[in-house]
């Protein structure tokens, strides 16, 4: 990259990524409206261009997969976790399992003990949401809520394991929590305040684990 590119492509980055997921955060209550879907992929979508345009070879490849089918997802889940959640597990698994594949292949980083209490805390929360599960406007949710946390918890455990930084460290602990939350306000207790803690959650662990300076 240039200079100009240096300077200038984070603060644009910036600017596209909030002022989206603010927009879109502070408009929950009004969805479905029109493009709301895509509003709330943009974030996303910007971490994959800017990973295309910064990264090479596989480590390339991989985040960007991640990146699009977090937007793909983000899309599905605009129309309502309570009717769509299943579609939109199966589009943020793939996103899950690139991630797995880029954080175990990097070298032991400094962060790497906080992984390995990461099963347990995973086991105590299937173990008391799953009676919530097994008769839902969707089906039975059981084996797939249980598969989708196992490829988050891998994949936390992975940022743990591989991190140089504390940032990505508390970004995917931070999309452990949203995606908990959305379990919480589907299943359990739905609250006024759910959705945009769901959301505030869910960008910044984007922007902490993929936006500049620290990635991964």
């Amino acid at each position: 990259m240039n200079t100009l590119t240096r300077t200038s492509a984070p603060a644009g980055l910036a600017l596209i990524f909030w002022g989206c997921a603010l927009a879109y955060t502070l408009t929950e209550s009004l969805r479905p409206y029109p493009a709301s879907d895509l509003l709330k992929s943009i974030p996303a979508l910007s971490l994959a261009l800017f990973s295309y345009l910064t990264l090479q070879g596989r480590e390339r490849a991989l985040l960007v997969m991640a990146l699009c089918f977090a937007a793909f997802g983000d899309t599905i889940l605009d129309r309502g976790h309570d009717s769509h959640l299943l579609p939109g597990l199966m589009a943020f698994g793939v996103t899950q399992s690139a991630l797995i594949l880029l954080f175990w292949r990097r070298p032991k980083g400094p962060y790497a003990n906080l992984a390995w209490g990461l099963p347990i805390g995973t086991l105590v929360f299937l173990y008391l949401i799953t009676p919530f599960l097994a008769d839902t406007p969707q089906g039975d949710l059981r084996a797939a809520i249980a598969l989708y946390s196992g490829l988050l918890t891998f994949m936390v455990m992975g940022c743990c394991w591989s991190a140089q930084h504390w940032r990505p460290v508390v970004g995917a602990f931070l999309f452990l929590i949203s995606d908990s939350l959305i379990a919480i306000d589907t299943f359990i207790w739905p609250s006024a305040a759910g959705l945009p803690a769901i959301f505030l959650t869910y960008f910044a662990a984007l922007w902490l684990l993929f936006g500049p300076p620290a990635r991964g």
